[in-house]
């Protein structure tokens, strides 16, 4: 986004043409914090500009952090109120698999991951902004593709030793998992440090010059170690934000069991234990199953991926808002 803006109403005619008929288009946002754009509302009205260039501005639809609508030239006028929402209407949607139970929906992307507290079919997140969330362990700016190695970890043991982790952009979390094999080789895919192939071979020489070495002086035994270790430190991040939403929401529920019969949910489950299930969305889901295994959470798990195939489960947030729309406007 933030190296092609402008081409993003092109890309969207492109991708229109190929959709089955339609009568509207339903739209959430993440992409107006992009540093292309000087403020957030720069990014909400480029957006949408770009959008109305394909399409009337008539037959959009806005979906608002609230959970409600608005259209373009509204959007426009309030644009704090559209940014960011696609988590908020991922939750909406996946309140239809999780019900009345208390549940914690984790969406783990290329870039970010998304903790949402549902307790008794209820989106229980006071906060709505991306630093609000930041602040309260509901969003874990990591994700399985594109975050800096070096903001995930300081430091790696190499041959017996700690060696500091070099903090410039020679590698990212996606060559991680392309060494350990958690994503599969994308070798048309260039978006990656060096702007080399999205394979495993070339993720090699990327993990190595991290610590100032390079692919044919490491062994894949080091290699497999430095991996390893910043898979390791990344789980740790979003163990400590499921524990944080955890005792949040544990303390809810004591005062609302206080309050009326309402009782905290019983299971075997030892931490995160405020929540009946996990809801597991995004191409992550590997990165969620280590870290409620580093909290040593055995419950209920909801894949999306397993429901919604992994496709759509990929595109989550945006298959979410689309069926939220549709099912909206069939009952008007």
């Amino acid at each position: 986004m933030w190296r092609e803006w402008r081409a993003l109403g092109i890309s969207l005619g492109k991708l229109l043409d190929e959709c089955p008929a339609f009568s509207g288009v339903a739209v959430t946002m993440t992409g107006e914090l992009a540093d292309c754009f000087a403020t957030r509302a720069e990014g909400v009205a480029n957006i949408l500009e770009q959008l109305t260039s394909i399409l009337p501005a008539s037959m959009v639809r806005v979906y608002c952090v609230d959970g409600t609508w608005k259209t373009v030239s509204q959007s426009a006028r309030d644009p704090w109120s559209v940014s960011a929402s696609n988590w908020h209407g991922l939750a909406r949607f996946a309140t239809r698999f999780i019900g009345k139970r208390s549940c914690l929906l984790v969406d783990t992307g290329s870039t970010t991951t998304d903790l949402i507290p549902i307790l008794n079919g209820q989106i229980e997140l006071e906060a709505r902004t991306d630093s609000q969330r930041l602040q309260a362990g509901a969003l874990v700016y990591t994700g399985v593709e594109r975050s800096n190695v070096a903001a995930i970890i300081n430091d790696v043991t190499l041959f017996g030793s700690l060696c500091p982790v070099m903090n410039e952009q020679f590698a990212t979390i996606r060559d991680v998992y392309l060494w350990l094999r958690e994503l599969n080789d994308e070798p048309d895919n260039f978006e990656t440090a060096d702007n080399k192939p999205a394979t495993r071979n070339a993720a090699r020489y990327r993990l190595a010059r991290i610590v100032g070495e390079d692919g044919s002086t490491l062994s894949d035994t080091d290699i497999d170690r430095i991996a390893e270790q910043i898979a390791a430190a990344q789980t740790k991040l979003i163990a400590k934000a499921f524990a944080k939403l955890s005792a949040s929401a544990a303390k809810k529920q004591s005062k609302q069991s206080k309050n009326s019969a309402v009782q905290a949910p019983k299971g075997n489950n030892s931490s995160p234990h405020a929540f009946e299930c996990i809801a597991i969305s995004g191409h992550g889901d590997f990165l969620v199953e280590a870290a409620l295994a580093a909290c040593g959470w055995d419950g209920e798990r909801i894949r999306l991926q397993e429901l919604l195939g992994p496709e759509l489960s990929r595109c989550a947030p945006a298959y979410a808002i689309a069926t939220l729309a549709s099912d909206e406007l069939s009952e008007e």
